[in-house]
């Protein structure tokens, strides 16, 4: 696949992982995939994989009184920021040169 199509797939994916958690063995394996593909077209030390890496899928800040509400609402915007990135992403490497 390339560049532009392992973008595409990992943002596609992002569906299915509605009703997960960011403990899920399904987000798991999508998160490092995402990592992979962006390293291979970015560079390890990018600042495309580091943006993609301060994504935070839990709350920030924990406190006694949270519940699984705000941890799926945590996940939930994870996941919308992740796919704006991905799209952002994707529009820089599809312009022409």
């Amino acid at each position: 696949m390339t560049g532009k199509k392992n973008i595409k797939f990992q943002i596609d994916a992002i569906d299915g992982l509605h009703g997960k958690s960011a403990v899920s063995v399904e987000f798991a394996e999508w998160r490092k995939r995402t990592e992979e593909t962006l390293n291979a077209l970015f560079g390890k030390d990018s600042a495309e994989v580091q943006e993609f890496n301060a994504v935070y899928y839990t709350p920030v800040f924990l406190t006694c009184c949270m519940g699984d509400e705000d941890f799926d609402e945590a996940f939930r915007g994870g996941l919308a920021e992740a796919r704006l990135l991905l799209l952002s992403l994707l529009e820089k490497i599809s312009r022409p040169s």
